[in-house]
């Protein structure tokens, strides 16, 4: 794997690119489609632990934090997948790709980092871009606020783990997670809708779709990470990880045609945004000594 890193890294993002292309063509709402995401991927994660022999065992007092963590993981997939759902994949990557900015702020909250100026004005600029789309696709709001909200809560949980995997195993801190995920996505699916309806039905498309998604694009996907990812500085983690909006934008043109077709307008709006993304991290090791 040392010889092919850079091959496996970008598979891995190739992966993660692809989960909104398989939202979509998941017919599920986005309640049942999370529900459902969270069961098989967390006994397919629970399997993988069992064959690499790792403990489970946590402390109650360590292991409230990272449910409260799960919580905000299942209401991640919620707001991404909801996104995709009221607009398209487009327009919800669009406001997904607000998350490297998110992710900058919260290090100094979460991680007592020293606050960068940079991350004010690119800010601003990502908000550009966003007014950009908003103004001239009519039918964007909804998707990209409920892609910013994902984008939000993703960063969240993505730089409170830093803190987490240092006392931790990064494959128990997941399935925890994910646990408490599915409690808090089964609670809001109590209140969503009658109680007969609880466990969805699935048709056998739903039922392919959602394996590739459980298993592969996340399961899979994260314990590939988990050898991977360690080996690279966090730079180019980010960096690389910035081309996950791109890949999913590609696929779904591919995949779904004229539907994922914007107006020019759109596309200078998520040019704004990818340009803050892609520029941002040069910016940040060149001028930021926190």
């Amino acid at each position: 794997m040392e010889k092919h890193k850079y091959l496996w890294l970008h598979f891995i993002i190739l992966l993660w690119g692809f989960t909104p292309v398989l939202g979509k063509l998941i017919s599920l709402q986005a309640f049942d489609l999370v529900w459902w995401r969270l069961l098989i991927s967390s006994l397919s994660l629970f399997v993988f632990i069992y064959f690499k022999q790792h403990s489970l065992h946590i402390s109650l007092k360590d292991s409230i934090p990272v449910v409260l963590m799960g919580f905000i993981v299942g209401a991640h997939w919620f707001f991404f997948y909801h996104a995709i759902k009221v607009s398209n994949v487009s327009i919800a990557l669009s406001g997904f790709s607000t998350i490297t900015i998110f992710a900058s702020v919260m290090q100094p909250l979460f991680l007592g980092k020293k606050f960068f100026w940079g991350d004010l004005v690119y800010g601003f600029i990502i908000l550009l871009g966003l007014a950009f789309i908003l103004h001239y696709e009519a039918f964007a709001f909804s998707g990209v606020l409920y892609g910013v909200l994902a984008a939000l809560t993703g960063a969240a949980f993505g730089v409170y783990n830093g803190k987490l995997i240092v006392k931790h195993n990064s494959s128990v801190i997941t399935l925890i997670e994910f646990l408490g995920a599915f409690f808090i996505i089964s609670i809001a699916k109590l209140f969503d809708g009658e109680l007969e309806k609880f466990l969805p039905t699935l048709g056998m498309h739903d039922l392919i779709y959602l394996l590739i998604l459980s298993i592969l694009c996340t399961t899979l996907a994260f314990t590939l990470s988990v050898e991977i990812l360690k080996q690279f500085d966090p730079f180019t983690v980010i960096i690389t990880n910035n081309l996950e909006p791109i890949y999913g934008v590609i696929f779904s043109l591919l995949i779904f045609g004229e539907s994922e077709m914007m107006s020019t307008q759109f596309y200078l709006g998520a040019l704004i945004i990818l340009f803050s993304v892609f520029t941002y991290p040069f910016v940040k090791k060149r001028y930021y000594n926190g």
